[in-house]
C-alpha cells in the first residue's frame, strides 16, 4: 500500500511568517522561500526490502500545479498582512530517478521583499538571456537574502 505524501502547509506558512518578520525588522533585504522539492516514491512498497533500491519502479509524487497555487496564495496572504511584496516566478525543473525517465515538474521561485529596487533586480534576473550573466545576478540577489551583518559592500551596487 502506498501512502500519499502530503505537503505540510503549516510548516511553509510558519516559514513565510518568520521571513516576513525578518524583512520588516530589516535583517534581510530579500528572501527566496524554501522550495517544495521534487519527490519520488516507489509504485509498489517493498517492506521486506528485498529489492535493490535502483530496481524499484518509481513514480513522481511532487507538488502539482494546484499545490503550488495553494502555496502561492498562502504566501500572498501572509505577505499582504505583513506589508511585504511577493514575486512568484515559474520555472521548469527536469527530474529523473536513477536512470529512469525524465519528467518536467513545476517549480516556483517565491521572493519576499520590501524595496522596489529588489523587484526591479528580480525582474532583470528572469529577463536575462545570458546564463553567465544570470549566475552573476543570482549571486548578487542571494547576498541580499543573507543576514544584514553578513552582507558585503558590493551588495549595495547593482552588477548591471
Amino acid at each position: 500500500m502506498t501512502v500519499p505524501i502530503q505537503i505540510s502547509w503549516d510548516l511553509y506558512l510558519g516559514r513565510s511568517l518568520v521571513w516576513c518578520e525578518c524583512l520588516l525588522a530589516g535583517v534581510r533585504r530579500a528572501v527566496l522561500l524554501p522550495r517544495l522539492d521534487t519527490i519520488f516514491s516507489p509504485v509498489d512498497e517493498d517492506p521486506g526490502r528485498e529489492l535493490v533500491y535502483g530496481e524499484l519502479d518509481w513514480r513522481l509524487v511532487s507538488p502539482t500545479e494546484s499545490d503550488w497555487q495553494h502555496y502561492r496564495e498562502m504566501v500572498e496572504r501572509q505577505a499582504a498582512r505583513s506589508g511585504v511584496q511577493l514575486r512568484a516566478q515559474r520555472v521548469e525543473n527536469v527530474a529523473r530517478w536513477m536512470g529512469g525517465r525524465q519528467v518536467a515538474v513545476p517549480q516556483y521561485h517565491l521572493w519576499l521583499f520590501r524595496e522596489a529596487e529588489v523587484a526591479a533586480a528580480i525582474d532583470r534576473l528572469y529577463d536575462e538571456p545570458s546564463g553567465e550573466e544570470r549566475r552573476v545576478m543570482w549571486g548578487w540577489l542571494l547576498e541580499w537574502t543573507a543576514p544584514a551583518s553578513a552582507r558585503s559592500s558590493r551588495t549595495m551596487n547593482d552588477p548591471k
